[in-house]
């Protein structure tokens, strides 16, 4: 044309299949084109901007302004994997309005929906940049990693239906009922100061806040022993021109990890508010605002490479009346590296046994597996499976003889008439075990 006027679609022509926008559409809101028309006589790149974009660019494009015509859509909201109503009676789970928590979407949702319609690609769309063409990589790695964390964590699942304690079948019945699994919550990540990845087993903080907070997705049970375990992952590391790795300058992780009720702000540090504890990683615990020393404090401080575990029982026996309501004691137990955390004379108060606190919490409230990222990157990752945990025995850990120790999903780690662990001897060394957990990437 010599006016260099052109129309690709006209009013009502819509250029995708009827099936594929449909398809499209239920991704993300698609508009429907109209009308196209590049403006002549008008330039919005430099000559010398055009080539350089030619360089990089796998087709040729027009750099003609243009005029587009188009017709908005709503957009499309699936219900496909949506419950507005999770119960977990089973269990003694209080039963959880998901809308009172602005959880608009389960798991399954948010692995599929974080990276995008990866699979809806042409020879036309494919990245042209190699900036692109890496995130887009990238993009499609991390929704790889989450199938495949998602599918493994609902084979548990799966299996827990069929397993012959009663409370792990319960617990694994209420878990596929209510569309939940032992991981972290993305509605809790820290009020976007958290990222989460590797189908949310893994927190990495991103914020700027000072305390980022995120926990698990489900409570830990009650009148039961459970036990979960977070590792703190290595520094991350740099390489330098001669492809030799090089240590970041700040090297030290600086943390809390502990319990807390869904009253907890998640920009609080955990264990500074009422009904929570935490393990910070200087050695001191914090409860409900209090400080509390170890009676060795240079071995109850963590960092790198190190994994703190926490056993938990919540005593529904013990309520009492206060003038806030009904109030519960959980006993608390916390180790490093398999190493039970001794209390300070000092926390006679608030203690029952040389490593068991009394935590004083709600009855009406839950307790869920807690961690709090202080310094800047830091990435830890959650062990809230019998099959993930690393602790061996009964006296690394710190429960009593005679009890059957459950982990967050429900799955057994020791039952009553076992003190070890079946094929294993000492607690794993995370010093090795974690050489492969990455920022990006951990092991199956």
């Amino acid at each position: 044309s010599h006016d260099h006027v052109r129309k690709d679609a006209s009013s009502g022509d819509n250029p995708l299949d009827s099936k594929l926008f449909r398809r499209l559409h239920k991704m993300d809101s698609v508009s429907t084109l109209l009308a196209y028309t590049e403006r002549s006589g008008e330039e919005a790149f430099s000559k010398h901007s055009k080539k350089r974009a030619q360089r990089m660019m796998h087709y040729s494009v027009s750099f003609q302004p243009f005029t587009a015509t188009i017709h908005p859509k709503s957009p499309a909201i699936s219900n496909k994997m949506r419950h507005n109503n999770v119960s977990f009676e089973l269990s003694s789970f209080r039963s959880t309005d998901v809308s009172e928590r602005d959880d608009d979407a389960s798991l399954s949702e948010e692995s599929l929906n974080s990276s995008g319609s990866i699979f809806m690609r042409t020879p036309t769309s494919f990245p042209p940049t190699p900036t692109s063409r890496l995130y887009y990589f990238e993009r499609g790695s991390r929704f790889t990693e989450n199938v495949i964390f998602l599918a493994r964590d609902q084979l548990r699942v799966e299996r827990g239906l069929d397993h012959e304690n009663e409370q792990t079948r319960a617990m694994s019945s209420a878990l596929r009922e209510g569309s939940r699994l032992a991981v972290f919550d993305a509605a809790d990540a820290g009020g976007g100061g958290i990222a989460l990845s590797c189908g949310q087993h893994i927190a990495t903080k991103i914020g700027n806040a000072l305390y980022c907070s995120t926990r698990s997705m489900i409570p830990v049970m009650r009148n039961s022993y459970v036990y979960f375990e977070i590792s703190v992952s290595p520094p991350p590391s740099t390489t330098d021109a001669s492809g030799n790795n090089v240590n970041p300058q700040v090297a030290v992780a600086t943390l809390s990890i502990g319990l807390s009720t869904l009253e907890m702000p998640l920009n609080t540090l955990v264990g500074a508010w009422k009904g929570s504890v935490g393990l910070c990683s200087t050695g001191q615990i914090l409860q409900a605002g209090h400080w509390l020393s170890s009676n060795s404090q240079e071995h109850s401080t963590y960092g790198c490479n190190s994994t703190v575990g926490c056993l938990v029982y919540i005593d529904d026996t013990s309520a009492f009346d206060t003038w806030d309501g009904k109030n519960v004691v959980a006993d608390v137990t916390f180790n490093i590296n398999g190493c039970v955390i001794p209390l300070a004379e000092s926390a006679a108060a608030e203690q029952i046994g040389d490593s068991t606190l009394s935590l004083v919490a709600p009855k009406a409230q839950e307790l869920f597996p807690t961690v709090t990222l202080h310094s800047p990157a830091t990435c830890v990752m959650c062990r809230f499976s019998a099959d993930d945990l690393l602790a061996n025995s009964r006296k690394e850990i710190g429960a009593p003889n005679g009890v059957t120790v459950y982990s967050v999903d429900g799955s057994v780690l020791l039952d009553e008439n076992t003190n070890f662990v079946e094929g294993a001897d000492d607690f794993l060394d995370t010093s090795s075990a974690l050489d492969t957990f990455s920022h990006d990437e951990v092991a199956l």
